[in-house]
């Protein structure tokens, strides 16, 4: 405990219970537990992290040591720690609060908010996801400054000019590079004319890589040097003239930047424009045809290079060295970019002021601000020394994600510690996991810490590499495939991690480990449905042959669902995505963003048409032109359609439908009356009230569909302000980030479903089988950013930057934006390399690969480089070639499926279709107030968020139990539920112990052998199960309006129960009937409510009472 380590976990090495040792090790060496800090990147690793040290505490206080040697040593060292807390009076137990586990952004909250005073920070605002309508505003406001007479003005019509004067680009470009300004920010100051700086940083860039170049050519120079000179002399001096010059040459060209254009025209002659060794050669080249020994000994020379990758990769990264000299326009343009960006982030944190909200990176700076400011340079901050002498050890998990300013953060964390001291830094990663390159991480850090010291602190490397997730045989598979995918030395500028293999701790299993399913088509359209059909079938045969075993589908891109999902459907598979569905892309909610933006403005004909359209309007396109020709007068300016509609005359119109004819009598009045309530009340009650009359809820298909309308009902919610959208643009950004509700279809819970998410989601799981569809396709190319950089490391240790603007609109980049842009590309691959082992390193006992294959002659023809595939393809090629590996042929498809033309039958309500009185599902008497879930005053705590989320879980399957019917839930089945439980709560951020699942599962099983539980759950009339009932402060005799919740209600002997589900029970010292006089008091207030509710709708008697299934108890709470 006494030394710092800095540890390369790979996949399945038990990352999560090395971390819980050292935790548990370093409790009982600390003075307070306060002493060490254990950060992470995520809530759920964090929840994860905390869950695995209390569960390994508890067990040493209650349990007996285990004789497995590893649990054993785990429960020695919590024995330890416990005794340790005994003796410091810690009280951990039952304060586990007191271990500080933290995501990154929590703590760097943490110190800003702390040290807010001192560092005249301010308190900062909660963090916003829907921050990317502020970065517009901050660039709309840079912008604004056109038309003064100051330098901003002046540099704001530089940049504009250099855009081509678009303004509307300019400001998406300026607003993109706001989300990673912590990278920039620290960087732009050196840019403003200093030019010298960036020439001198090109020249050195280009003399090291000639540098290397030239000593990568040694075993060849001679040769080389000859062959060029004889292809000089041979070629036309029109068809290469910058080969001609080369004429007499008797060394290699001279390796630093004067000698870049000579090197570039050999390299020419190697290789070809997409960067491959030429496999022949022609006169163009200058080796004529008669002449073949000489061009024997040419093709021998590219041989030799083909044959070192080291070589290869140094020719292709000279064809992109960019020229030494900065042109005049570049140097104008870093100059206003220079001043313009910190203006640009300065009017970012005014609008953050304005808006009280920020953004993740804006805490991290405040941070990094608090620990950096200091009356003298080069000393220790006062707020460094208070941080420093609260913490004596730091743990980091997954810091191979780690970014340039959280290392900075770490970096000033340590700023006041010496070696030796007793304080220790404990970094666990695995570098060929890091994939959040698009989140600004830096796995080049990791490979720096491995060799240098952090601050004043060097870590020693250590290594895990036993795998104890997967079978054997994916194992050798993946040392065998990734061995060669992975690059072969490190380069922590590019990011690029040489493979570190593992050894299997499992033995292998029956038949093959890893299945390629390649798919030769005719036409590349019929590839995704084949694949589809495919992945169906293989589904469908893993769970008939494997019932028990969990099966995952990822993918890299939710655009390569659009045929798996209804393949599965198509196949009576249950399946669950996780984030997947995006909410927007769903009809009931596209149908509800119609109505709203119909109501929000009458010009919209757009969305008016939409809504007519839409199911619970259900009206055709004949019936819709005849429409909105009403009134219309030839020349003038359509009317809005809302004034047609008003105008249409219904009742004798014969030219519409009678469909249409039948439905405008109620559609009509429904529509004048929400208009007319437009801007009176909550904007949410008023759109909700209006689909409720229109019949929107009888157009669902299922549940799910409604709980994603109520999704973008409480969105909505949140956002109206005095019943409108004041920006409508932040409200549909905010709607674009939801997903569609994770159940999607008729769940079995009898049979495990299959897990569909992407490859970033499925990071830290692990699953029986694996399947990693569409390997082959290459994701949408990103849009060029106004501006480039890149820090390096020189071969002196020094570090430099390298910064090119994007080219004027009426010219091409730079050759410094295209050799950044190379770059980033490189970093890209190799990224999507670590990403596909991610991937791959989730299976424990089978893995499924798919992949469209095209043959090319008696070749195959390579993936796309941006293609997941083609980090295999070196694999995947072998085994083709040598027919271990199979392809599918698939025929061109003539006539395709309904689901292949995505073609579905319209839902529209039935002509006989009746609008409710009272809508079932919520009840609405007016539309004023604002709606407000019930809820309590204070922020939950931890523990009570914690309380809250497993009584949700509860609650879904007693619904489930109740619409289903009690028979259906024989007491094996109920035992198969804890693996949906713990499914469900992880993804609500809730680690939930064993003990807790089988508490859920007893209170199950009292209910349903308890006769009050099962008459609950027995069918009845009128019978709901989580029932909203929205109210007006009228209706509720209070200030505000709301939505109530009621668990269970039903009418039986002419008499409407209410039950409410309670899932506390008595304490150890208080009898049953103690208890349930406290539980009524406390809630028969909330039963009275919801009496007054349901009294609103009919003169039905209302009883209610509590059930407690803990227990089981039935306790009838008198409503008079």
């Amino acid at each position: 405990p006494q030394q710092s380590f800095i540890v390369s976990a790979p996949a399945g090495s038990g990352k999560t219970g090395l971390i819980t040792q050292r935790v548990l090790r370093l409790l009982r060496t600390v003075e307070s537990p306060e002493q060490i800090l254990c950060i992470t990147f995520t809530r759920k690793a964090a929840a994860e992290m905390a869950l695995r040290i209390h569960n390994a505490l508890r067990d040493a206080l209650i349990n007996p040591r285990p004789d497995d040697p590893y649990k054993a040593q785990i429960w020695d060292l919590a024995a330890a720690a416990i005794e340790h807390s005994k003796q410091m009076d810690w009280d951990l137990m039952d304060m586990p609060n007191r271990l500080r586990i933290q995501t990154i952004d929590g703590f760097c909250r943490y110190i800003a908010s702390q040290f807010a005073l001192e560092t005249e920070i301010g308190v900062l605002p909660e963090p916003s996801d829907n921050i990317v309508s502020l970065y517009r505003i901050a660039a709309r406001n840079l912008l604004d400054k056109l038309e003064e007479d100051s330098d901003t003005g002046r540099y704001v019509a530089v940049l504009l000019a250099h855009m081509g004067n678009n303004i509307e680009r300019c400001e998406r470009l300026l607003s993109e590079l706001l989300s990673n300004r912590e990278q920039w920010l620290p960087l732009i100051f050196n840019v403003a004319n200093n030019h010298q700086y960036f020439q001198q940083v090109v020249e050195q860039l280009i003399d090291e890589s000639l540098f290397r170049l030239e000593a990568s050519l040694q075993p060849i120079a001679g040769e080389l040097v000859e062959l060029v000179d004889y292809a000089a002399n041979q070629v036309p001096e029109d068809k290469n003239p910058q080969l001609v010059e080369l004429k007499g040459i008797v060394e290699l060209p001279d390796s630093s930047f004067t000698g870049l254009t000579q090197w570039k025209t050999i390299v020419g002659l190697m290789m070809t424009k997409d960067l491959k060794l030429r496999k022949s050669i022609t006169k163009t080249q200058g080796f004529p045809k008669q002449d073949q020994h000489t061009k024997s000994r040419m093709l021998s020379l590219l041989d030799w290079c083909r044959d070192n990758t080291d070589v290869q990769e140094q020719l292709s990264n000279t064809l992109f060295l960019p020229d030494a000299d900065l042109s005049t326009s570049q140097q104008t343009i870093l100059d206003a970019l220079g001043y313009l960006l910190p203006t640009l982030a300065a009017e970012l944190t005014m609008v953050f002021k304005q808006q009280e909200q920020c953004d993740y990176p804006a805490i991290t700076l405040a941070a990094l601000d608090a620990l950096q400011q200091s009356p003298h340079d080069q000393q220790i901050t006062d707020i460094t020394l208070r941080l420093d002498y609260s913490l004596r050890h730091i743990l980091v998990d997954e810091f191979q994600d780690t970014s340039g300013s959280q290392m900075q953060l770490l970096e000033h964390l340590l700023a006041g510690w010496e070696p030796d001291d007793g304080r220790t830094l404990f970094l666990v990663g695995d570098a060929m996991q890091s994939l959040y390159g698009f989140r600004n991480a830096n796995v080049g850090l990791f490979l720096q810490a491995q060799q240098h010291p952090i601050g004043p602190v060097q870590c020693r490397p250590l290594t895990l590499s036993t795998n104890f997730r997967s079978q054997r045989g994916i194992i050798d598979w993946v040392n065998n495939s990734f061995g060669h995918a992975f690059p072969d030395r490190a380069d922590s500028a590019r990011g690029a991690i040489p493979y570190s293999p593992s050894t299997a701790h499992n033995a292998p299993e029956a038949g093959n480990a890893v299945q390629f399913f390649g798919f030769s088509c005719e036409d590349s359209k019929d590839y995704p449905e084949a694949e589809a059909a495919r992945i169906a079938a293989l589904c469908v045969d893993i769970q008939q042959h494997d019932s028990d075993q969990s099966i995952a589908i990822l993918v890299r891109n939710r655009g390569h669902l659009q045929q798996i999902i209804p393949a599965l459907r198509h196949a009576d598979l249950n399946w669950q995505a996780i984030d997947i569905s995006p909410l927007k892309s769903l009809m009931p909610v596209m149908d509800m963003l119609s109505l709203t933006r119909a109501l929000l403005s009458p010009a919209d004909r757009i969305a008016w048409l939409s809504v007519l359209r839409a199911p619970f309007c259900g009206l055709g396109l004949d019936d819709l032109v005849i429409i909105s020709s009403t009134l219309e007068v030839s020349g003038k300016t359509p009317l809005a359609l809302l004034h047609q509609l008003q105008a249409v005359d219904y009742t004798e119109n014969n030219n519409l439908s009678p469909y249409a004819r039948h439905r405008l009598k109620h559609i009509i009045p429904c529509i004048h009356y929400a208009w007319q309530m437009r801007g009176k009340g909550c904007l949410r009650n008023v759109i909700e009230h209006l689909w409720i009359q229109l019949g929107g809820p009888s157009t669902l298909r299922d549940s799910a569909e409604l709980d994603d309308v109520r999704c973008f009902l409480d969105l909505l919610e949140h956002w109206q302000v005095a019943g409108t959208l004041p920006d409508w643009e932040s409200f549909q950004q905010a709607a674009d980030k939801l997903f569609a509700t994770p159940n999607r279809g008729d769940m079995d819970a009898t049979t495990p479903s299959i897990q569909i998410m992407t490859i970033h989601k499925a990071k830290g799981l692990e699953f029986d089988h694996v399947l990693l569809p569409g390997l082959s396709r290459s994701p949408k190319s990103p849009d060029k950013p106004l501006l480039r950089w890149q820090q390096t490391i020189t071969q002196q240790g020094e570090s430099s930057l390298i910064m090119a603007p994007l080219g004027a609109h009426d010219e091409e980049d730079d050759s410094i934006y295209g050799y950044l842009k190379h770059e980033a590309a490189i970093k890209t691959q190799l990224e999507n390399t670590r990403v596909l082992y991610v991937a791959a390193t989730r299976a424990v006992s089978k893995l499924y690969l798919f992949a469209q294959v095209t043959e090319k002659g008696s070749d195959w023809q390579a993936p796309a480089k941006t293609s997941l595939l083609s980090s295999l393809w070196q694999t995947i090629v072998t085994g083709l070639d040598d027919n271990s590996l199979s392809v599918i042929q698939v025929e061109a498809n003539s006539a395709p499926s309904e689901r292949r033309s995505g073609l579905h039958h319209k839902r529209r309500l039935p002509i006989t279709f009746c609008p409710p009185q009272a809508p079932t599902l919520t009840l609405l008497t007016g539309v004023e107030g604002n709606r407000k879930r019930e809820q309590h005053s204070q922020q939950l705590s931890d523990d009570n968020a914690r309380l809250a989320h497993l009584g949700t879980v509860m609650h879904r399957t007693i619904k489930q139990i109740a619409t289903e019917g009690p028979s259906s839930w024989p007491e094996q089945r109920l035992n198969k539920m804890p693996v949906s439980w713990r499914a469900q709560l992880k993804e609500l951020g809730v680690l939930v112990s064993e003990q807790e699942l089988a508490s859920m599962r007893q209170a199950l099983i009292n209910m349903l052998n308890d006769d009050d539980g099962l008459w609950i759950l027995q069918p009845h009339t009128q019978a709901h199960c989580e029932q909203a009932l929205g109210y007006s402060a009228a209706v509720a005799g209070c200030r505000d309006g709301g939505v109530s919740v009621i668990d269970r209600t039903f009418v039986t002997d002419g008499v409407r129960w209410i039950i409410d589900y309670k899932f506390s029970a008595p304490n150890a010292d208080q009898s049953v009937a103690v208890f349930s006089t406290r539980q009524t008091t406390t809630y028969q207030a909330q039963l009275q409510h919801y009496a007054n509710l349901y009294r609103q709708i009919d003169t039905t008697p209302v009883r209610g009472a509590l059930y407690f299934p803990q227990i089981p108890l039935f306790v009838e709470v008198s409503l008079d």
